[in-house]
């Protein structure tokens, strides 16, 4: 990072990395850098934002490779967002949420130690009805894949609050768009997800679509804006060198 240079890492999994889902453009990692580059204005620092996002990796997985995709770029912001390969019964994918949450707390840590501000991300829902665990057990003890969903969320949320981090809630967005489809008629019941299928593949229940995409970048637009450079609100990360740009 130069004087005349920010750079955030978005740090997670297929979400973050974008494609082959979403063409690269349309991921929220380069929706972000153009609405921050827009915000900097001409005589701004540029931003560059890094999409060191990682398909199909868990919160342990992407601990083992912090030094070479987070680290070595030394950033202002990191932006982390992991959970929904967490809760991947295979073996090798697994982790519970106690390790969920410290795995979470160390990547924080991480963070802080390189100087950067953190954002940590609740993930996206998952639409039960459209995911490969459909008419399987495999998530009976939290009523369908999306309440493991729902219960990581949880997670980020209270480890967020525990390391003073700020918070992106995307989970929470998603589902509040579900409840404004039922709102104006768009869907009877908004608790199955499935009117999200145009922010959520209708192939695999899962991935942002552009839609989604956008969704996620707007919600983390407004929480770097609000709590990580605002000067009419103070910053949650004290602790970071991000720069107020007001």
């Amino acid at each position: 990072m130069t004087a005349d240079e920010i750079t955030v890492v978005c740090f997670g999994d297929s979400v973050t990395q974008g494609t082959p889902h979403v063409p690269q453009e349309d991921a929220f990692t380069s929706v972000l850098q153009r609405r921050l580059d827009f915000r900097s204005g001409d005589e701004g620092p540029r931003v560059k934002v890094v999409n060191s996002g990682a398909g199909g990796e868990n919160s342990a997985e992407g601990l083992a490779r912090f030094d070479s995709t987070v680290a070595a770029h030394g950033p202002a912001l990191v932006t982390i967002e992991f959970g929904l390969n967490d809760i991947r019964p295979e073996p090798g994918k697994l982790i519970e949420r106690d390790d969920f949450a410290a795995n979470l707390h160390e990547i924080v840590r991480r963070c802080r130690d390189l100087g950067a501000a953190v954002v940590l991300m609740t993930p996206n829902p998952i639409i039960d009805s459209l995911h490969g665990s459909r008419g399987t057990d495999l998530y009976a003890e939290y009523g369908g894949c999306n309440g493991a969903v729902a219960a990581y969320a949880e997670v980020v949320r209270a480890v967020a609050d525990e390391a003073a981090a700020a918070l992106c809630d995307i989970y929470a967005r998603f589902i509040h768009i579900a409840i404004e489809k039922q709102f104006n008629g768009e869907c009877c019941d908004y608790t199955d997800l499935t009117c999200l299928s145009g922010h959520i593949s209708s192939d695999d229940g899962v991935h942002p679509t552009i839609a989604g995409q956008k969704v996620i970048a707007s919600e983390l637009y407004k929480t770097v804006i609000l709590q990580c450079c605002s000067t009419t609100v103070a910053p949650v990360d004290s602790m970071s060198g991000w720069p107020i740009w007001d």
